[in-house]
């Protein structure tokens, strides 16, 4: 097999869109887990799960409302009261917090440069912005998404909810919480390709896609769960477009071969839009009877009228998803050999291609391998 040159890893009265109006308004105005209860593990891991929108299924952890320590289940919590509304389970931390399943993940902030009435300038354990446990902001109500740096660690920044904040959102990101897609917000450092410091890697907004989306579960070629997939929030759009509409023909889950990843396209020193977090390597599907299709077994070469239903479905896919702009390019096993095993899709600026650059088509192959 050969593997493809881009290969990686409000009130409650108000309706939802109304909600995100007010909340966006205001924003533009200024105006990682473990099991059962008790067992916790290191924060910052890249495990996730979509999270019940209900508040009471999130109780007693790090993030949850509480009266009194003992409303926090955990060693060492702390419940804080004075400025943090309906109370906050927190505990004190140097650099890391414990994460719990079925709980959004934490994060150690510093409590002096945090504000927000911390009780003095240590590490203070909070939840980070999590828009499948919150749908409409991230956070709880009266908490704002706000980036954060890690204490000790002032460099490294993410997301997290703290009271009375103004959210540092985009307004991908509201758009991406009203059509329902569970995700968290995060900060990605700018990165270099291996032999190339003049070519720079950053992703624009860039968002942790929580599995499964629009009902369809992401998972890596070899069967391998990816519950976090790291890409730019416009991608994370269109990774859900693409979710979509495969489950309109019964996909229960896309095998995929990565999106970000900072290197240059095979061959050449251009930077790859895998290095912008804005690309996404389609493998095959998998549908709810348990049937696999993929690119390397069932793409037909050298037509543009596929005889099996395999080879249909891969080939009307890609048109689709052209048709509806879901993808700017869209490159086939027919551009080349080292896209023999998968669909590379992006969203490169200014250009809509189903195949190639220079136009080559998505029918037979422009050359031989």
């Amino acid at each position: 097999m050969v593997l493809g040159c881009h290969t990686s890893g409000v009130p409650a009265a108000l309706g939802r869109a109304q909600a995100l109006h007010l909340v966006l308004c205001l924003t533009v105005l200024g105006c990682e887990k473990a099991g059962d209860t008790g067992a916790t593990s290191v924060g910052d891991n890249d495990s996730g799960t979509r999270h019940s929108s209900d508040e009471t299924a999130r109780m007693g952890f790090i993030g949850s409302p509480c009266t009194v320590d003992g409303d926090c289940d955990y060693d060492g919590a702390v419940c804080l009261t004075e400025g943090f509304p309906n109370g906050l389970c927190s505990m004190p931390c140097d650099t890391r917090c414990p994460d719990r399943d079925g709980h959004p993940v934490t994060f150690c902030v510093d409590g002096g440069a945090a504000g927000g009435g911390f009780p003095d300038d240590d590490g203070w354990c909070v939840s980070r912005c999590s828009f499948a446990a919150y749908e409409e902001t991230g956070c709880r109500q009266d908490y704002g998404c706000t980036v954060q740096g890690r204490n000790s660690e002032p460099w490294t920044e993410t997301f997290s909810c703290l009271p009375y904040a103004t959210p540092d959102l985009s307004e991908c990101h509201y758009r991406l919480a009203e059509r329902g897609v569970g995700f968290e917000p995060t900060v990605w450092p700018e990165d270099h390709p291996a032999g190339h410091p003049e070519l720079t890697c950053s992703i624009a907004d860039p968002v942790w896609v929580l599995s499964p989306v629009e009902g369809v579960v992401l998972e890596y070629y070899d069967g391998t769960p990816t519950p976090r997939t790291l890409a730019s929030c416009e991608a994370a759009h269109s990774i859900a477009d693409t979710a979509l509409d495969a489950a309109a023909s019964g996909v229960e889950a896309i095998l995929h071969m990565g999106t970000y990843n900072c290197r240059v396209i095979a061959g050449t020193s251009s930077l790859s839009r895998h290095g912008h977090g804005d690309a996404f390597d389609v493998f095959g599907f998998r549908f709810s009877d348990g049937t696999e299709w993929s690119l390397i077994e069932h793409w037909e070469h050298d037509t543009e009228s596929p005889v099996s239903d395999a080879g249909a479905f891969l080939y009307d896919a890609a048109y689709r998803w052209y048709d509806q702009w879901i993808w700017n390019i869209i490159l086939t096993p027919n551009y080349n050999a080292a896209h023999d095993n998968h669909f590379h899709l992006d969203l490169t600026p200014g250009w809509h291609d189903l195949s190639a650059h220079d136009g080559r088509y998505i029918g037979p192959a422009p050359y031989a391998d």
